[in-house]
């Protein structure tokens, strides 16, 4: 049997799903039963069913090298590619011309694409663009190193609103000068950071902790207009270490942003699967970009993908059927060095040696 198959129930009806090949099948009762004693190695009491499954090729199975993570993690992996079709020859026509179409087709239902959360406003001061000039980028570069030590020491709000603005904020504009001489309509903003589609996806939650000039709370950035709103809950310091899973080094940081995925964005745009990639390389953009600019102002920084997702998205006060925690990234003063936390284990380790 292929590990490349699941079985949904949907709307009263068993759904067969060939996951790699992008087929899915309906089963009745007797098709189920042939397919399991079909997997069990024994003769289906039902030929019909059994000859069904088989002309089907619903069984079809994609050849890959051993799997060792679980299954869910193989059913993204595979289920989200794209292939040809058995015989089918690559594309030979430019898809521009379809892209545009598809474009114009859902026009109309464009969601809005910047993000206004209610609470009280905070004016974050102009980035100051002196500070990252001063570093190369070669610099910039060769001193990015991941730190887990922090300094009991703030940063300043200028020095926030900075990192913020280069990293989250609408730096080139609401518009494509250049699409718009061509006639084309353009729609949301851009970072500095690549976004497919444009369409932003990830938005920053700045939880303030030492920032000299700025209240110590948890704020949502509005990256088009450059402030900050602030949000009703909170996150004590003591307890940001738990909710990262142990990781207690973020509570000497100056500030943490915890990155959110807006899935709707991406649904609107992207209906297939395929898209989670592409929330999860724009945050990944965008975190290098943050660190660069960190590393530029002098600063450390650190990054997490391992955190309690439900309580942090119940603090965020996010809906979670179209939104949802991706990433951590946190920033101070630091010694760049490895943390106190695995220098104690080391030593432990050599006082057992």
């Amino acid at each position: 049997m292929t590990p490349d198959l699941f079985i949904r129930v949907s709307d009263g009806k068993l759904i067969l799903w060939n996951y790699v090949s992008h087929e899915q099948f309906e089963l009745d009762l007797a098709h189920l039963r042939a397919l399991v004693a079909m997997s069990q190695g024994k003769q289906p009491t039902c030929e019909a069913a059994a000859r069904a499954i088989h002309e089907s090729g619903c069984l079809r199975s994609a050849e890959s090298p051993t799997w060792t993570w679980d299954c869910l993690s193989r059913i993204f992996h595979l289920g989200t590619q794209i292939r040809l079709a058995p015989g089918e020859e690559l594309p030979q026509d430019d898809h521009g011309e379809g892209y545009l179409a598809y474009c114009n087709s859902i026009a109309n239902d464009a969601p809005r694409l910047t993000t206004e959360l209610p609470g009280a406003i905070c004016r974050l001061p102009e980035p100051d663009w002196s500070s990252t000039r001063k570093v190369s980028l070669a610099d910039a570069l060769s001193r990015r190193k991941t730190c887990r030590e922090f300094l009991d020491r703030a940063t300043t709000v200028q020095e926030l609103a900075t990192a913020l603005w280069l990293t989250f904020g609408a730096i080139h504009g609401p518009n494509d000068e250049e699409y718009e001489a061509a006639g084309f309509e353009t729609l949301g903003f851009r970072r500095t950071s690549p976004s497919g589609g444009s369409l932003q996806p990830s938005e920053p939650y700045v939880l303030a902790m030492r920032v000299e000039g700025l209240e110590p709370a948890l704020y949502h950035y509005r990256s088009h207009s450059h402030v900050l709103s602030k949000l009703p809950s909170n996150i004590e310091r003591e307890k940001l270490g738990g909710l990262l899973c142990g990781q207690y080094c973020a509570t000497e940081l100056a500030y943490g942003i915890f990155i959110t995925s807006r899935f709707d964005k991406l649904w609107w745009k992207y209906p297939h699967s395929r898209a989670y990639r592409v929330a999860l390389i724009d945050i990944g953009c965008l975190a290098q970009t943050f660190q660069l600019v960190c590393t530029a102002q002098g600063l450390q920084s650190w990054l997490t993908g391992y955190f309690l997702d439900c309580e942090i998205n119940r603090i965020l006060g996010v809906d979670v059927e179209r939104e949802s925690v991706m990433f951590f990234l946190g920033a101070g003063h630091g010694s760049g060095a490895i943390g106190w936390g695995a220098r104690n284990l080391a030593a432990r380790q050599r006082s057992l040696e």
